[in-house]
Order: structure tokens, then sequence, then C-alpha cells
């Protein structure tokens, strides 16, 4: 009986763990050819999660605790304060973990 609880409890640990844990998102793109490129931005929803100078590497890493539809799009300025953007893509949501667990053990003589 002390095994089965203890598994138990550990199986529910793992639930909360998962239903508890946050996403990370990396973003990664081309860098805009110009003319006169300054910076880029990468968003979410636009909220800016990083900011990219023009020697820098084009990739943005940021959590999310959710993925419910958001917007991720590269914002990128030039020295006159023009920008054009490019949507990477939208986070989808995923099902939520499956619940309500169990095991069963049985000892075999």
């Amino acid at each position: 009986m002390k095994k089965i609880f203890v598994l138990m409890v550990g199986f529910l640990f793992a639930l909360v763990s998962v239903a508890c844990a946050d996403w990370s998102v990396t973003a990664t793109w081309t860098r805009s050819p110009g003319p006169n490129l300054d910076y880029e931005e990468c968003q979410l929803d636009g909220a800016i999660k990083g900011t990219v100078q023009e020697t820098e590497a084009t990739t943005c890493t940021f959590v999310v605790n959710d993925l419910t539809g958001q917007e991720v799009k590269v914002r990128s300025y030039n020295t006159q304060g023009g920008f054009a953007d490019y949507v990477i893509g939208t986070l989808l949501a995923v099902p939520a973990p499956a619940s309500n667990g169990s095991l069963t053990i049985v000892y075999v003589p």
C-alpha cells in the first residue's frame, strides 16, 4: 500500500508540474536587407520581447505562460525611423494534458 501511495504522489506532482509550466519560444529570422537598417524588434502581440542590433544574430528567446494564438513578428527599423513588419507566425494552443490518472499494481507471485 505504501508503494502505491508513493507512486500516486509522484504522479500527482508530475501533473501539477506540467500544469504550471511555461513555454520557451525562440524566434529566428533572416535580417532585413535594408536600406539603412538600424535595428529590429521581436514582438509578441505588439509587446517588445527583444531588440536586435544590425550586427547581432537574428534570434530572440522569450517565455510565455500559455499558447493562445499570440502573433510573433519582427519589426525592422531604418535609420530614419521608418519600419516594416514581418509576421513569423502565431503561437497555437496545445491540448490540455491528460488528468485523473491512476495506477494499478498487482503482485505476481
